[in-house]
């Protein structure tokens, strides 16, 4: 495996849960990406290639970079690549709850609840900062009692390819259902309305988050903490495993990228590797 683990205080992970959410006018769309630390790599690699057309560059750009219709062919390309590893809930506002931080932590909560098989698992990585992670945790206590490792990171789709797909996912979808272009008897990617379709771990994750002044508190893993201000520097975090938690958080020691370039030409990632070398 290219990639080291995510590391813990106590332990070791090798896989993680990422999520992020778009919204676009009155739809709200929210992504998970579950994977295995090796397939980052690939993830990374498939949006390269098919952002090469457009100059969509990783580490650099993220859906918000470009409009909706130039981007369509790139999120179309990478849904139905990696669609396997893609879970994704929409929301529509004109049904109710217009509060879109408490709509994503409660897709988020149902997505984690659905994807966690092993509590001890997976890294869950929340896009945003500790007030996206706070209701996100005080959701999923309605749903399970053992609760995974969360850490939350700042702009995490400049940091990690998985977050990157998920932002490109929910955006493309939360704008085609907005348009009404979205195919829901063939959709690319089910997204179906977890108000209706999953109603009872809804409200269950909904009533969590007022129970008792808020239910379960939210406190940051002791996972490595920093940020990057160039490409080859959040490349460097992404490798290492670590997450920008603040904006005061420390910048990596060297933006080096011979050990990364090595791992990846020795699992057979020439190209990508050439890639980097070019940065």
């Amino acid at each position: 495996m290219p990639l080291p683990p995510f590391r813990l205080p106590s332990s070791e992970s090798s896989s993680s849960i990422v999520i992020d959410a778009s919204n676009v006018g009155d739809t709200t769309v929210t992504v998970a990406v579950s994977a295995p630390r090796a397939q980052e790599v690939a993830f990374l690699e498939s949006i390269y290639e098919h952002g090469s057309e457009m100059g969509f560059k990783p580490f650099y750009h993220k859906s918000n970079n470009f409009q909706f219709r130039e981007r369509r062919r790139l999120c179309e390309g990478l849904i139905r690549d990696h669609r396997q590893y893609l879970s994704a809930f929409a929301h529509s506002q004109t049904n109710g709850n217009a509060n879109t931080e408490q709509i994503e932590a409660v897709h988020s909560a149902i997505h984690v609840d659905d994807l966690l098989e092993d509590p001890t698992g997976p890294l869950v990585i929340v896009d945003g900062n500790e007030q996206q992670a706070t209701p996100f945790i005080q959701a999923l206590s309605g749903l399970r009692t053992e609760l995974p490792t969360v850490t939350h990171c700042l702009q995490s789709e400049w940091y990690y390819p998985t977050a990157l797909l998920a932002d490109l996912a929910s955006n493309y979808l939360a704008h085609s259902i907005e348009r009404g272009e979205y195919d829901y008897a063939d959709p690319l990617l089910a997204a179906p309305r977890a108000k209706h379709s999953r109603s009872n771990a809804w409200g269950r994750a909904f009533s969590a988050m007022y129970r008792n002044g808020g239910g379960e508190e939210y406190s940051p893993p002791e996972i490595p903490n920093l940020r990057g201000e160039s490409v080859r520097e959040r490349i460097c975090c992404w490798f290492h495993g670590a997450v920008a938690m603040d904006a005061g958080a420390g910048r990596p020691m060297s933006d080096s990228l011979t050990q990364v370039v090595q791992a990846l030409r020795r699992e057979g990632y020439a190209d990508l590797a050439a890639t980097f070398e070019e940065l």
